[in-house]
């Protein structure tokens, strides 16, 4: 299957499906992956490189395929919709899945990315399926209810996802941040419980075809 994830920032991959990377790439799919943003964060005090962690990631995953769009991160308003858009369908592999961000999001770029995997995704010649992914900060301080419908258990690859977190040393916290080794742990675990497995990654599905049982 041909799988498209489409991130608006380096360290969403991670975060957002850290988890079921690993069993994507175990399962042979063609996995592209395109990141929205270029890399840099200018609006902390001090200015933010992600860029070689984000491809140290990648490679962690065994993630070859990569490609970019360069954004400000912050200012993916100020990019049409429709040039975005060409953008990625000039890179893209013919997608059945497409992985993004959901609508309901609090991060702006995020919920333009979601919008863009919609149009990226429609279904002109063959059924494409959608899924949104959970980033445990922004879904759940945007007051608005992220409602997951499709559960991974990721119990055989928490401990991966945390390696992979490990690369990005500029956004790791302390907990009870998210953004904290024992704060994906606890999202997994309580994400598991919703399931019935130790531990979980919560997904929301906007499109669905079959297609989705491959993965």
């Amino acid at each position: 299957m041909n799988i498209l994830i489409l991130v608006a920032h380096a360290d969403d991959e991670t975060f957002g499906m850290g988890g079921l990377l690993p069993r994507l790439v175990s399962r042979k799919h063609h996995i592209k992956i395109i990141l929205g943003s270029n890399g840099q964060i200018d609006t902390r005090a001090k200015g933010i490189d992600n860029m070689e962690a984000f491809k140290k990631a990648c490679a962690l995953y065994n993630l070859k395929d990569i490609g970019f769009l360069n954004m400000k991160d912050q200012l993916f308003e100020k990019y049409p919709i429709p040039e975005i858009a060409n953008k990625i369908i000039a890179q893209s592999n013919d997608p059945d899945l497409i992985i993004s961000h959901v609508e309901s999001d609090l991060n702006k770029d995020h919920r333009i990315m979601c919008e863009v995997a919609k149009i990226v995704g429609r279904p002109k010649n063959k059924p494409v399926s959608i899924l949104g992914m959970e980033i445990a900060n922004t879904t759940a301080w945007n007051g608005r209810v992220f409602k997951p419908d499709l559960y991974i258990d990721i119990s055989d690859t928490i401990e991966f996802k945390k390696q992979a977190f490990s690369i990005y040393t500029n956004e790791i916290r302390e907990f009870p941040y998210p953004y904290s080794y024992k704060g994906i742990e606890v999202l997994a675990q309580f994400r598991g419980m919703e399931a019935g497995c130790k531990y979980a990654e919560a997904y929301q599905i906007i499109r669905a075809h079959q297609n989705l049982l491959a993965i």
